[in-house]
């Protein structure tokens, strides 16, 4: 993993502040990002603290993405957003619209967001029918 620290901060706040989009976080959501947290190598406080920060909306969604300078990294975050969108079930108006922003944001093509959320919603339904076939 090629990511500079202050990259990996903002990558986290970034996931943070889309999973409050629909200004609630949930069990699956806090899960997700906490994961995503460690395997950027970054501590449980560490975590915690980026968490809070985002909560209390100490920094415009802007401010976070402006750390974030390679194309490959937006990419993989748009990825790990959307990953975040869908983990309640629920691709929400607000969690789309918020999509949509970043990606203007962070200059990539929305017909990249569409292609990845494509995706994401094959992936969706095959994990549906790996569980169904696996009796899950």
């Amino acid at each position: 993993n090629m990511m500079e620290h202050t990259e990996k901060i903002a990558y986290l706040k970034a996931l943070i502040y889309i999973a409050t989009a629909d200004d609630t976080i949930d069990e699956s959501e806090r899960e997700k990002f906490s994961q995503l947290g460690h395997i950027y190598g970054l501590n449980e406080d560490e975590i915690n603290s980026i968490a809070d920060s985002v909560i209390n909306k100490t920094e415009t969604l802007e401010e976070i993405l402006g750390n974030i300078s390679t194309r490959q990294t937006k990419l993989l975050l748009v990825y790990d957003l959307l990953a975040i969108c869908y983990a309640d079930g629920c691709y929400s108006l607000a969690e789309k619209n918020a999509m949509r922003s970043i990606v203007n944001m962070l200059h990539i093509e929305e017909e990249k967001l569409t292609a990845l959320e494509e995706v994401i919603e094959e992936s969706t339904v095959l994990n549906k029918k790996l569980e169904t076939i696996l009796e899950k």
